[in-house]
């Protein structure tokens, strides 16, 4: 077997875990906008694009860190939030294990 096969197929794994972090941002987004504008207006009206900078980004994880959903009252978006708190943590752990294998010399 391939001495980098393991990180290989890591680096494919979080990169498609990239990919769905930017859809579940996405459906986080709207259902702010649609739901709750109140709220989305008071975080800066992040978008994935157009408005995406450090202010909206900050806003966005403090909205899930700080479990700000919880006072919305909205079923689904406690749901989102708390699955994306959780997807997070997972990517971050699969990110420190990737990084663990390139920079860690493996015997042949």
């Amino acid at each position: 077997m391939n001495p980098q096969a393991p990180s290989i197929a890591l680096f494919a794994v979080l990169f498609g875990m990239v990919i769905v972090w930017f859809v579940l941002i996405k459906l986080l987004f709207k259902r702010l906008e649609v739901a709750h504008p109140q709220k989305y207006e008071a975080m800066g009206r992040p978008s994935l694009f157009l408005r995406n900078n450090i202010a909206t980004g900050w806003a966005t994880m403090k909205f899930l860190f700080a479990r700000e959903h919880r006072s919305l009252n909205d079923s689904y978006l406690s749901k989102l939030s708390d699955a994306m708190l959780v997807f997070l943590a997972i990517y971050l752990l699969l990110f420190f294990g990737l990084s663990y294998f390139v920079s860690v010399p493996h015997a042949a």
